[in-house]
């Protein structure tokens, strides 16, 4: 199934709003990011399923949608090719050996991102002291495991920069998100966006979900509200409900119900997530809500 280009900006906004995420895409000057692991671009820019996203191939198998609004109020929509993964030479670098840190891999969910230097290019880099969940390869196979590690970095600068030119992402990212072709290539497109149709802005949202997870809410029609999920990065009512579930159950400790899905509540998600035998995702769907907010 292909995603058509036309409409996709209403389909992106309507799709955050779902996941309770924060959108600024129809503000004057702005710049919305959304990066689709596992997608691809076709000939005729539409949207499709590709590798999934639990491969690493070692190519640019991502989409990074860029959406928003340009000053005198004309919406914009670009996408670039992608890796939202890590070079297989970094997973496997001498460097995380032993190291008890492994190789790190942002998880679905959104952050913030500010305007900053990646080794003297001007690129986005993660917002000083907000967190981006990221799972560490500590056996450096190249494989997401449940005996990997959950880490919540917010120093390290899991930026979002440009990669090579050729097909292997390699050593272009040790962790950061990077978009194909160079920083002569499609990242100059990008960042007239970022830097020029949204220098106003100063915090940008940049979201993180699987292409097959859109694909599915996209095809749902009335019945969208099963793909509507909280994670990383939601905010409101629905997540104020779930830190109350987990309070209620012991996951959430003496944390303040704010309504902000951030790593507290993460992390209590992954515990009673491992508790009831299902995979540790942080991810969490109607159905599980439903299943913390009755106990059973």
């Amino acid at each position: 199934m292909a995603i058509p280009r036309s409409g996709l900006s209403d389909k992106l906004r309507l799709f955050l709003r779902g996941q309770n995420f924060r959108d600024s895409s129809q503000e004057r000057g702005s710049a919305q990011l959304v990066m689709l692991r596992g997608c691809k671009i076709n000939a005729d820019k539409s949207l499709s399923l590709g590798v999934s996203p639990e491969v690493y191939t070692n190519r640019y198998d991502d989409v990074l949608v860029v959406f928003g609004t340009k000053e005198k109020g004309q919406p914009y929509l670009e996408a670039f090719r992608a890796s939202a993964k890590p070079g297989l030479e970094w997973i496997r670098s001498p460097q995380y050996a032993g190291s008890g840190c492994g190789c790190p891999t942002v998880q679905p969910g959104q952050y913030q991102y500010v305007r900053g230097l990646h080794r003297g290019h001007e690129a986005l880099r993660q917002r000083p002291g907000c967190p981006v969940v990221v799972v560490r390869d500590l056996d450096q196979d190249a494989k997401l495991e449940l005996s990997d590690r959950v880490d919540y970095p917010t120093t390290t600068g899991i930026n979002i920069h440009a990669g090579g030119t050729s097909e292997r992402v390699g050593w272009n990212s040790s962790g950061c998100q990077v978009l194909w072709g160079g920083w002569n290539g499609p990242w100059v497109v990008f960042h007239d966006l970022v830097y020029r149709v949204a220098k106003k802005q100063e915090v940008f949202y940049y979201t993180v979900v699987d292409f097959e997870h859109f694909a599915k809410w996209h095809d749902a029609g009335r019945e969208r509200w099963k793909y509507e999920w909280l994670m990383f990065g939601s905010y409101g009512r629905a997540v104020e409900q779930l830190q109350a579930a987990l309070a209620q159950r012991g996951y959430y400790g003496k944390a303040l119900v704010d309504g902000e899905f951030g790593r507290v509540t993460d992390e209590g998600v992954r515990a009673y997530q491992r508790k009831a035998g299902l995979r540790p995702t942080g991810i969490v769907t109607p159905g599980l809500l439903q299943r913390l907010r009755s106990g059973a």
